[in-house]
């Protein structure tokens, strides 16, 4: 039993489970140039929210499933491509009160198109922004607050009626992660026409600001990388890695995401592929708790015991096999990105992920991780530590209420224009969750379903977060089966 505890302790001391203290992140709701202006404005009151305007020139924008087609199959733009040129702008004076017709602060041309998975096919879109110079080099803005760079996405909350997943989980990861996305809500124009309530949020890249990786060296194969879990035949140059030509991975695989297509050579290509396969190797092998040859001798147990505990707090059901980053300073470990949480705290479309259960021990990677003992001991006392502070019920629950309180009115207009969305007679298969009953007919009980779940998931973490010991324990028939 000493030999046991000491371990345990030895573990934790190892793994540096406490929450980060020293992140600077930025909670919208709770900053002064958002909150509405001093005085009343009766005659146009405006919207305390950044303002964006896309304008496409009367293009349709790509990206949109064709009617009737296997699925997968989308729209292209006039000339063949995947995108249009538009023109993009950001009002934000940051002073309390935005109005459509008020100078704007960020003016440039895009290439623009519908982003997403399931997403493309609802009533309410979400875009990929690429902020362009007149001759369509990269035209790297600072918007509402974050960081410059030139690759954006406008998330259009939809299937999740509470309108908070994102913005909610996204925030509360970067108190704990070393990076995950900014996010702002905005109100978003089309060619003049209101939109809806949209979250601007970073795309996973680097840069400053965003994962902070150096560039590859001039004529070196040796690079940092992202790269990127999704479905396979998504990617521009997806790997022939280790999981994927072994069939571990399912349906997903991984593509390079950094370096991008201007900085991406056949030599680095190859060197990311070893890389990750050298990777995947050490987690699949007998070696995967070995101190010199195992997982920990390539990825940092830290980021990826973080990844762990977020996605399943919130049972992001996707996380490990699909929207997931990896990313790695050429120097050092690979380490872990969350991304999307519309379908998370029992949002996915298809099926029903109660409170109960885990669903992590099935991605790829994650469930050979559980054979380690130390890597359970990581994720199981980041839970205990971090339960008692961002991701307590008491703090989560406040959140969400302050959140709800701020945008105020924004809701309200934002189901003026998708509030048909609450009448379950104009119930189909790709706006709603399946099936019909689990959908909810008001913002107040969306947001109560939201709320409901993180509690009764918390309540249900608390009493079986140690059973996770479970896949890293011996067999009692150990000794049988190896006879």
């Amino acid at each position: 039993m000493l030999t046991a505890v000491l371990a345990v302790i030895a573990g934790i001391v190892f793994y540096k489970f406490d929450a980060k203290t020293d992140i600077n992140r930025v909670h919208q709701h709770r900053m002064a140039q958002w909150q509405g202006p001093d005085t009343e404005e009766t005659v146009n009151p405006g919207t305390k929210l950044p303002i964006i305007s896309i304008e496409t020139g009367g293009q349709a924008v790509p990206g949109t499933p064709v009617s009737g087609s296997d699925r997968g199959a989308f729209e292209t733009a006039a000339d063949g491509g995947n995108t249009i040129e538009a023109s993009f702008e950001l009002i934000d004076g940051q002073k309390g009160s935005n109005h459509p017709e008020d100078e704007p602060c960020a003016v440039s041309a895009a290439r623009i198109r519908y982003r997403g998975n399931s997403s493309r096919y609802f009533d309410k879109k979400s875009y990929s922004v690429h902020l362009i110079k007149e001759d369509g080099s990269e035209n790297a803005l600072e918007l509402a607050g974050m960081s410059a760079h030139d690759e954006w996405v406008l998330n259009g909350p939809f299937l999740d009626r509470s309108l908070l997943r994102n913005y909610l989980c996204l925030n509360i990861a970067r108190e704990i992660m070393e990076y995950a996305p900014n996010v702002r809500y905005c109100e978003l124009y089309v060619n003049g026409e209101y939109q809806g309530l949209y979250l601007l949020m970073e795309s996973i890249g680097r840069g400053d600001g965003r994962i902070s990786i150096p560039k590859p060296e001039k004529n070196s194969d040796v690079t940092s990388y992202i790269v990127r879990w999704d479905r396979t035949g998504k990617g521009d140059h997806e790997l022939n890695n280790y999981t994927f030509y072994t069939y571990k991975n399912d349906v997903s695989s991984l593509d390079v995401r950094y370096p991008g297509n201007n900085q991406i050579t056949a030599g680095r290509f190859s060197y990311i592929e070893n890389d990750i396969s050298r990777v995947e190797k050490a987690i699949y092998s007998c070696d995967l708790t070995d101190d010199r040859r195992g997982a920990a001798s390539y990825i940092d147990i830290n980021s990826f015991a973080e990844y762990f505990v977020i996605n399943e707090f919130f049972r992001n059901v996707d996380a490990g096999r699909f929207s997931t980053f990896y990313y790695k300073d050429a120097r050092g470990k690979l380490k872990t990105c969350v991304w999307d949480f519309n379908n998370a705290c029992d949002n996915y479309i298809d099926y029903v992920w109660g409170e109960a259960g885990f669903t992590m021990q099935d991605a790829p990677w994650f469930g050979q991780l559980l054979k380690d003992e130390r890597f359970v001991t990581a994720v199981v006392a980041k839970y205990r530590k971090l339960r008692k502070s961002v991701l307590s019920e008491e703090y989560l629950l406040s959140y969400v209420d302050e959140t709800v309180d701020w945008l105020g009115d924004e809701i309200d207009k934002n189901f003026y224009k998708w509030g048909y969305v609450f009448d379950l007679s104009q119930y189909n298969g790709m706006n709603y969750l399946t099936p019909a009953e689990r959908n909810d007919t008001s913002h107040q009980e969306a947001v109560k379903r939201l709320k409901d779940f993180i509690t009764v998931r918390g309540r249900w973490l608390d009493e079986h977060i140690d059973t996770l010991f479970q896949y890293c324990h011996e067999s009692k028939n150990i000794n049988e089966l190896t006879r």
